[in-house]
């Protein structure tokens, strides 16, 4: 579903695909977020899983890097601050 068919008639288009497990929001034709049906009772643990595909994917984006431009031999304090470029840039998003 496109941003703007969800602009126009979000509780619509949520209850017709109702069915679904869950629903990706693309804008410009690239996926931008999806939406989870969850029970009310794991809104926490559905919050830190989601928490934790973020650090792995963003853990696998650095061993990609790190792989692909000879930077391997990072030190931890090199690590540390890619870390916190990602988050930043993560947050500005």
């Amino acid at each position: 579903m496109s941003v703007s068919e969800l602009k126009k008639k979000p509780a619509k288009q949520w209850l017709k695909s109702a069915s679904k497990d869950d629903l990706v929001i693309t804008s410009k034709g690239q996926p931008i977020a999806v939406l989870l049906r969850i029970a009310s009772a794991s809104v926490e643990s559905t919050r830190a899983l989601v928490r934790s595909v973020r650090a792995l994917q963003a853990q696998a984006s650095l061993h990609q890097a790190a792989a692909g431009n000879g930077t391997a031999g990072f030190s931890m304090s090199d690590i540390d601050a890619e870390i916190a470029a990602s988050r930043r840039a993560r947050r500005r998003k």
